[in-house]
């Protein structure tokens, strides 16, 4: 074979590898989903709306509802709440006081511990939560004192332990304006164990008066009681509370309405648009929909979760942008585009994919869903690891004065979309972009078996694409549009289907899964004891 013959073959091989890699980065889009990752500052406004570079967006509601039982609530509070207070490093601080004859240097109860806590719902009414506590301990570490009387001065150390203390509380959940939780604690019952006080003396000058030490000390371990005593009765419930409230307001999510309760359920709704979206909450209600009976269960509707894509494609937050593995990297267009490897050897790429329309979600039958992904942008880049290889790209990119060599940002201004990550070095230097759009659907979607969920994936359909950007060369949109077609039918589809139905943890069972025409419902109950086997494996 002769040299130019050598050389078309490895450009026809390293642009059928383009082919695949393009590929990857499309069926990522399409499996992992698009990850909201927030690229532009948005600030929210007084309206139903959402500033984006000062373009202000209309926001579709969307909202989600949640149920779970006290089975799931005292799960969760078994695997992640009561490891938290054991293994955290909370603080009460009780300023040094002046006691009469005695000074007492400040005191820290730290390293709480908590052997069970279970809450019940609707308990003193539908509004509130009630706590049982068992196994409280906590230590005051060792702090000084010193008294001074007649004469007589001792100093000293003291510390003390408490153990086997319970507590009953009432917690009230209520929504703020902001749309978070606001908890409070508008009752508190203590029943103390034992609480035990040490002391220790540093001067032999202490032994002179002994008699009149221990009126002295009997003073300071009152005082150290009552102290104690004080800030878990009436200072750790604002503390806790606080904190909580801290928690919650950090927390990306906004409710709808104030928790639901029965005697065993608490249900909520939430806004499916994160809170800094900026969009305007909804009106609070105060009802949640019927959610199916289970331990866990979760209902919406196609609507919403359309409205939700449209939101979040107008705030530009459906993308993925991902950098490749190090063997995908410049050298693969060392022959075909030797000036890009000339001015970046051996550099890295990246991928972007972004929704510059909304997908949108359709249920022609029970337990089938269509799914229209038009306007996908595909990209791929260089990524310079210096400043030099950044000004040698930006150069290459100046010297490209032909449509199948622009620039990405011609293609952002098509879309009005902004250009992909500031973080970068420089400019990126695109190899191609490409605009695809296409249909597919999943049918039979069911949890008939109560311990898996089983699906089938359609064929894909309709697909369109068109090049927007080439540094490559020639691309042909229809030889793309083969190969997405080709390997979604004969590989990727098939590969998922294998793998159908999924099986859930063994620690969940009785699913349930729904999907009709507006209403999509799910739930699962939950074996505690299985639950708490996993979690000690995994530990």
């Amino acid at each position: 074979m002769s040299l130019d013959g050598k050389r078309r073959s490895l450009q026809g091989g390293v642009r059928r590898g383009l082919y695949c890699l393009l590929w990857v980065v499309f069926l990522s889009a399409a499996w992992t989903g698009f990850h909201a990752r927030q690229t532009m500052r948005i600030t929210p406004t007084a309206g139903r709306g959402s500033t984006v570079d000062s373009d202000v967006i209309d926001c579709l509601p969307a909202n989600l509802s949640v149920e779970v039982t006290s089975v799931v609530l005292n799960a969760f509070i078994k695997v992640a709440v009561l490891p938290m207070i054991n293994e955290g490093n909370s603080t009460l601080i009780v300023p040094a006081q002046l006691l009469n004859h005695v000074w007492v240097d400040e005191m820290l109860l730290r390293h709480f511990r908590l052997e069970s806590l279970n809450v019940s719902t609707s308990v003193p009414d539908a509004r509130g939560i009630a706590l049982h506590a068992t196994g409280l301990g906590l230590e005051v570490e060792h702090s000084r004192f010193a008294f001074s009387y007649m004469g007589v001065q001792c100093n000293g150390t003291f510390w003390a332990t408490l153990n086997e203390t319970a507590v009953d509380a009432a917690l009230y959940i209520e929504v703020t304006p902001e749309g978070h939780w606001s908890v409070t604690f508008p009752r508190l019952e203590v029943y103390w164990g034992q609480l035990a006080v040490h002391h220790e003396l540093e001067s032999k000058a202490c032994n002179i008066a002994q008699k009149l030490i221990e009126v002295f000390t009997g003073q300071l371990d009152i005082f150290v009681a009552e102290k104690v005593k004080k800030q878990l009765a009436e200072d750790a419930p604002s503390h806790v509370a606080a904190g909580l409230n801290k928690a919650f307001a950090s927390v990306n999510i906004r409710a709808i309405t104030p928790p639901v309760m029965t005697a065993d359920t608490m249900a909520v709704t939430l806004d499916l648009n994160p809170a800094d979206l900026g969009c305007a909450l909804e009106p609070l209600a105060s009802t949640v929909p019927d959610i199916l009976p289970r331990d866990a269960g979760v209902r919406t509707t196609v609507t919403s979760l359309n409205n939700a894509l449209y939101n979040a494609v107008q705030a530009q937050r459906l993308r993925v942008e991902r950098t490749l593995p190090a063997e995908w990297n410049t050298s693969l267009f060392e022959d075909i585009i030797p000036a890009l490897y000339k001015a970046c050897p051996n550099c890295y790429m990246y991928t972007l994919a972004q929704a510059t329309k909304a997908p949108a979600l359709h249920v022609p039958h029970h337990g089938e869903v269509l799914v229209v992904v038009p306007n996908v942008l595909l990209g791929l880049y260089v990524q310079p690891n210096t400043t030099q290889q950044a000004e040698a790209l930006s150069l290459l990119l100046k010297k490209s004065n032909n449509r199948s060599s622009v620039e990405f940002a011609d293609v952002y201004r098509y879309f009005g979309v902004r250009e992909v990550s500031t973080q970068r070095h420089g400019k990126p230097f695109p190899v191609l972009a490409i605009r695809c759009s296409l249909a597919f659907g999943i049918r039979n979607i069911s949890a008939d078996s109560g311990r898996s969920v089983s699906y089938e994936i359609l064929p894909v359909h309709d697909v369109a694409v068109e090049v927007e950007a080439s540094n490559v060369g020639d691309v042909s949109a229809r030889e793309l549009e083969g190969v997405i077609t080709k390997v979604w039918n004969n590989f990727a589809a098939p590969m998922a289907n294998g793998n159908s139905p999924l099986k859930l943890p063994f620690f969940l069972g009785k699913a349930v899964l729904e999907v009709e025409a507006e209403d999509i419902q799910a739930g699962v109950d939950v074996a505690l004891q299985g639950l708490l086997q996993d979690v000690r494996l995994k530990q």
